[in-house]
């Protein structure tokens, strides 16, 4: 503002020495007459003069108060608040974008990080696949028929993966799935640290109700049920870590969500539940036994031949594809020796790609304290970084640390932030999805309802802080997933196992893929970061829903039909 008050003050001056030289000269040369038009010329001039001096000191004002104003809104949360808050242009103060500013640092992925974390994720999924206790457990699942397409009729799949149990009957027909009926209850708290047998039992009943009330389930088109007297085709979904020795065979290894029956380790889970059906007059046979990863890419598998590998996004994070069974060099030579001829049998394989880590990975402190106070500290460092459990406590620590530093909300919200899990990975969606709108009312609105943040203490700046960190960690969860994805396929093209040039399917199950915007928009982003344009395009993200109970389903078909 100084160098224009200057060049007014200056031209005012210089406009008042001008009149007053041509004011003497034209008295000195005129008669009576021009000269008293001169004096009243000059009288009219020098009028003018304090008018320019009144304009220049108001334009001083004007200048200073703005400048002021303006530093005043982006310093105090109470006036930034009467901005317009669907400007997104605005500047937030100092404070909050050099601690942004440090996030996005070492949140930020670089093509040559990106590049060593799939070679060394190849490197680790090589050697899980030669010897068991790796990082990368690649379990086999002894799925080794593949869905085809061709197997059609009614089927049954019982998924125990959580708290609940359900049952679900599959329609297969012209290559599609025509119709699921499901049906779901809670398992009661005192019997998940009860007996192996009351478990069971509570399941075969569920099933014998479910055929009662939803007609009779037959199994598929070769293999009829019913009145036929062939036993129902079940698959069989239990997602908690067991150890498998065949499609119909596993242990469990640990119990996980809640659960702690001590009676049933060391036991066949497949024998468990066929004894408890045959008690309950249910005429079914167990055809495999399998987790929700293997089950969304099989649910893929019979829609589109082209898919090789299954992916959940969603409270947890895994993968499995369809490996070479020749490749699998740690199964035992009777295992790995198959009918169809050496190298062209293939297994399905469970990656667990949840227990990655790495060096490359971009760790934050805040990753580490996660870490350190879960409930299995050491492990699942890939998983932490990417799957929607975490992804909300991840921001609500940087939001603590942001209350401490650069009083984020004022700091009168810092005793709710001490709060662990408090701030919900659901809430990080939709503020994220407002980041791409620039809406900071939105995102005010949704602090203040679900977090119960007085609005008051919300400023413009607090708001756009929020939202940018929101984006930076979901961003940094779908390119590591992606990442993920890509070593997988560069294993399989690299090994001889998927042309490059055909589409490579990949199935993907969970609300994280889901729900969360822009997430596979973002994976793809850093697919042409790893593949380049061309290539990155024959990768194709599809939603895969329900692989613990379609997929359990499909597979049961498939098996029936051999």
């Amino acid at each position: 503002a100084i160098t224009p008050v200057a060049t007014v003050a200056s031209g005012v001056l210089t406009g008042r020495a001008n009149m007053g030289e041509k004011g003497q000269s034209a008295k000195g040369s005129g008669d009576g007459g021009r000269g008293k038009a001169a004096s009243q010329q000059q009288q009219q001039q020098q009028g003018v003069g304090p008018l320019l001096v009144c304009a220049a000191l108001c334009g001083v004002s004007l200048g200073v108060g703005t400048y002021f104003w303006n530093r005043l809104k982006r310093t105090s949360p109470r006036f930034s608040r009467l901005s317009s808050k669907t400007n997104w242009t605005f500047v937030m103060t100092k404070t909050h974008v050099d601690l942004l500013r440090k996030y996005k640092a070492k949140c930020a992925v670089s093509a040559d990080q990106l590049n060593r974390i799939t070679e060394d994720f190849i490197a680790q999924m090589q050697s899980g696949l030669g010897e068991d206790g790796g990082m990368l457990k690649m379990l086999p699942s002894y799925v080794e028929k593949m869905p085809t397409g061709r197997e059609q009729g009614e089927f049954l799949a019982i998924d125990l993966g959580g708290t609940n149990v359900r049952v679900v009957k599959v329609l297969l027909q012209g290559g599609k799935v025509k119709d699921v009926v499901a049906h779901e209850d809670a398992i009661p708290p005192a019997m998940m640290r009860g007996t192996t047998k009351e478990l069971f039992d509570f399941i075969a009943k569920m099933v014998q109700t479910f055929i009662a009330t939803h007609a009779k389930a037959e199994a598929g088109a070769q293999n009829g049920a019913g009145e036929s007297g062939q036993p129902i085709p079940i698959g069989f979904t239990f997602s908690y870590p067991m150890k498998q020795t065949g499609i119909r065979r596993g242990e469990l290894i640990c119990w996980t969500k809640g659960f702690d029956i001590k009676d049933t380790l060391g036991k066949d889970l497949v024998e468990l539940l066929e004894a408890s059906l045959e008690e309950q007059g249910v005429n079914g046979k167990v055809f495999a036994i399998l987790n929700d990863t293997v089950g969304t890419l099989a649910a893929s598998k019979f829609c589109d031949q082209d898919t090789q590998l299954g992916v959940i996004l969603g409270t947890g994070s895994n993968a499995a594809y369809i490996e070479g069974a020749s490749r699998i060099s740690k199964l035992k030579e009777k295992e790995a020796a198959g009918a169809g001829g050496e190298g062209k049998r293939k297994m399905i394989i469970n990656i667990e790609w949840g227990n990655y880590n790495s060096s490359h990975l971009p760790y934050l402190d805040e990753d580490r304290a996660i870490d350190a106070q879960s409930l299995n500290a050491g492990v699942q460092h890939y998983e932490k970084m990417i799957s929607g459990m975490y992804l909300g406590e991840m921001v609500r620590r940087i939001c603590l640390r942001a209350s401490k530093e650069i009083n984020l909300f004022g700091g009168t919200q810092r005793k709710f932030l001490e709060t662990a899990w408090s701030f919900p990975t659901s809430l990080v969606s939709k503020i994220d999805g407002c980041a791409g709108t620039g809406d900071l009312d939105q995102v005010e609105k949704l602090l203040a309802g679900t977090l119960k943040i007085d609005p008051s203490s919300v400023s413009e700046s607090d708001a756009r802080f929020v939202a940018e960190l929101c984006a930076l960690i979901g961003k940094r969860s779908a390119a590591l997933a992606a990442a993920g994805v890509v070593a997988i396929y560069k294993y399989l093209v690299q090994s001889g196992q998927v042309d490059p040039k055909q589409r490579f399917v990949v199935a993907v199950d969970g609300g994280l893929f889901e729900h969360y915007p822009n997430y596979p928009e973002r994976m793809a982003e850093t697919f042409a970061t790893l593949l380049g344009e061309e290539s990155a395009k024959r990768i194709e993200l599809v939603h895969s829903p329900d692989g613990s109970g379609i997929g359990s389903a499909v597979i049961a078909a498939a098996q029936a039909m051999v």
